[in-house]
């Protein structure tokens, strides 16, 4: 009997399109880049790297956080619009109002006849996952999309303030670890990121451990999935390599009844595509699949891709109730990286099963 295959089956079987290093962008007049106005020194990186060329007159749409942090790199991001002449859109993003930002987003791209480029750098988790899903339900789908990405020279906590930390917090069960964020305002489910599953299904809850050990333990209380699958971020330097066991330790993810444990990169959004796939074929048919994007920002693009065609997939996020100073959350700019999306529109037809 004819069996057509689904779309989480054409997705594991596309090529998946690679990161390319992009020291200098091309852009043209009919292009748009969005941008994040973050606390971040690589949040300015490709916005300073783009309006340096004279004459390529394109569109910045600039993001702006609510509630608003006097770090944001705002003022730098509109002079650096004025220097150059470029024009500048603007919409808000409350992270702790976040519904809708879907929409908001398509309206102001709809001017735009040429290709839209996604600064990523400056970005929330959520907010990544929620613009790729409001650009995949486009008829154009991924086609003329490109995501940036500004790798930083340093990612605070170092190692030693890590490992203190984690003594104090053994020693006194009180202690109240920050950081890079702590607490979590609410465990946020936004609509046009929902499900469509059947809400008596057992849950599995995917998830990425993080420095804010608060969005575990508020995912676990809030949600009680009956089963857990946790995917660990690799950081692509050697050096950073102990901040996967760092977080695990913090976490006590050893003490989860973890049915399954992954390791994907933080940098390469490939390894975390194809694990969250693995992940959704042998469960997705029996069992709920909660995902919260709260690992690397490329483990988010890929988290948000997958909903952009698992329609079924619910995305849940433990927003942060408190950032440490943003002058120390990363530091720098090392490496800027081109991901082109247009592959995925190949695979932007649901292909169900059909016996």
């Amino acid at each position: 009997m004819l069996r057509i295959s689904r779309v989480d089956e054409v997705l594991t079987g596309l090529a998946k399109p690679e990161m390319i290093e992009a020291d200098s962008l091309e852009i043209s007049a009919d292009d748009c880049l969005i941008v994040c106005a973050g606390f971040e020194d690589r949040a300015l990186a490709f916005l300073r790297n783009t309006s340096s060329r004279r004459g390529h007159q394109f569109r910045v749409l600039v993001i702006y956080y609510l509630p608003a942090v006097i770090q944001n790199r705002t003022i730098d991001i509109e002079e650096l619009c004025r220097q150059s002449g470029l024009q500048r859109l603007a919409a808000t993003y409350d992270r702790r109002d976040p519904a809708g930002f879907g929409d908001v987003f398509l309206a102001e791209l709809g001017s735009i006849v040429g290709r839209v480029y996604i600064d990523v750098s400056g970005m929330s988790r959520l907010l990544i996952v929620q613009l790729l899903v409001a650009l995949g339900s486009r008829e154009s789908g991924f086609s003329r999309c490109s995501i940036l990405y500004a790798e930083a020279a340093e990612y605070p906590p170092s190692r030693a303030v890590v490992e203190d930390a984690i003594a104090k917090s053994g020693a006194d069960p009180l202690y109240s670890m920050m950081l890079l964020s702590s607490g979590v305002f609410e465990v946020t489910i936004v609509p046009e990121l929902s499900s469509i599953s059947p809400a008596s299904q057992q849950t599995r809850l995917i998830a990425f451990p993080s420095f804010n050990t608060d969005q575990l333990t508020a995912l676990r209380t809030e949600l009680q999935p009956s089963r857990y699958s946790i995917i660990h971020g690799v950081p692509p330097s050697a050096e950073n390599l102990w901040r996967r066991d760092a977080i695990a330790r913090l976490n006590h993810t050893d003490n989860l009844e973890v049915e399954e444990s992954y390791s994907t990169s933080t940098l390469d959004y490939r390894e975390t595509l194809e694990c969250l796939l693995e992940i959704y074929g042998r469960h997705g048919a029996t069992e709920r699949i909660l995902i919260a994007p709260t690992g690397s920002k490329m483990q988010a693009v890929a988290v948000g891709i997958l909903k952009a065609f698992l329609t079924d997939v619910q995305i849940v996020y433990p927003t942060p109730r408190a950032f440490t100073s943003p002058t120390t959350y990363t530091v720098g700019v090392k490496r800027l990286y081109q991901l082109p999306l247009d592959a995925f529109s190949q695979a932007s037809t649901p292909y169900p099963r059909s016996g």
